[in-house]
């Protein structure tokens, strides 16, 4: 999939639907580069926690996957993108993955993650945002002032996970107080499980390269900018050989009009390289993929990497 497709392969796709089987495999290959290409667009939009470009471009990767027979490499993203949705939701406590109103995003986050042990190889690290992911289920409803909430959460926890008899008693003790200042919170912030689940993307990323039509577009874009910065760099006018009439009067002329000699009578201007402008036209208001529903998503719960509005 990674690999270099030449012009000589393209211009064997002949033009006709005659040979259509050849036109799918085409397809299904760029379709794959574009899932890739979506993929570490979400990635990229999760570092940089942009929350609006991050939600977009899942809703995009969704509708490129929708119907697509997925290779295992694929199905790993899918649940990667998936689980990244759910975190970057994670303190968005009126959105919701599940049929269930009363699943928050980080439960929701909790069952893709499990579901996931088999992509993440580091096991230490896969434990280790496993907690996180309990205690921020907890400390976020605290944080939103809904005690109720997050002590269905905790019993959610307690009933539906492997929860270390240890860490129950933390979690017990601080809803019961209702302390958001607790020191033990303050060891497993949502900042930490932040950085605990990029460290997993970064890993993932090496062990899964597929960046070929990022890299494909970045040449594209270098070579764009190498050739405008060609076009505007100035260039000096060509001097003209001097004609006999002029090396004769310049031997009459006084030492001090020789610098006036030298200069351009018609110096280059910048606006002169200028390419002319070209009015964009108004990207028109189209909706290409449909808009997130209100109705449960038909996937499970760790393969969907839409939201929908309680």
């Amino acid at each position: 999939m990674n690999g270099d497709v030449t012009t000589e392969s393209l211009m064997t796709i002949p033009s006709t639907t005659d040979e259509i089987t050849s036109f799918k495999d085409v397809d299904r290959l760029v379709k794959s580069w574009m899932i890739d290409y979506l993929f570490l667009s979400i990635t990229q939009h999760f570092k940089e926690r942009n929350s609006y470009e991050f939600m977009r471009t899942v809703r995009s990767f969704e509708v490129m996957i929708d119907g697509v027979e997925l290779e295992d490499h694929q199905i790993k993203k899918k649940l990667v993108c998936g689980f990244l949705a759910r975190i970057m939701d994670g303190k968005n406590l009126d959105v919701q993955y599940t049929s269930d109103v009363k699943v928050t995003p980080l439960m929701s986050a909790v069952t893709v993650w499990k579901a996931m042990d088999y992509v993440v190889t580091d096991s230490k690290l896969h434990r280790t945002i496993m907690r996180l992911l309990f205690v921020q289920s907890v400390a976020i409803c605290l944080e939103k002032g809904k005690h109720l909430m997050a002590k269905n959460v905790l019993q959610w926890l307690q009933k539906e996970c492997d929860l270390p008899q240890k860490l129950q008693t933390n979690l017990a003790s601080i809803v019961s107080a209702k302390n958001t200042h607790d020191a033990y919170l303050s060891s497993f912030s949502f900042p930490c499980l932040m950085e605990q689940v990029q460290t997993f993307i970064d890993s993932f990323i090496q062990e899964t390269p597929s960046s070929f039509l990022l890299q494909a577009g970045a040449k594209v874009v270098q070579a764009k900018q190498e050739k405008d910065q060609s076009e505007v760099e100035p260039h000096e006018p060509e001097k003209a050989e001097p004609t006999d009439d002029s090396a004769n009067q310049s031997k009459h002329r006084p030492k001090r009009r020789l610098l006036a000699k030298c200069r351009v009578t018609d110096p280059w201007k910048p606006d002169s390289a200028k390419k002319t402008s070209v009015q964009k036209s108004k990207e028109p208001n189209l909706k290409v993929g449909r808009l997130s529903g209100k109705g449960s998503p038909k996937a499970p719960v760790y393969t969907s990497a839409s939201r929908t509005k309680k």
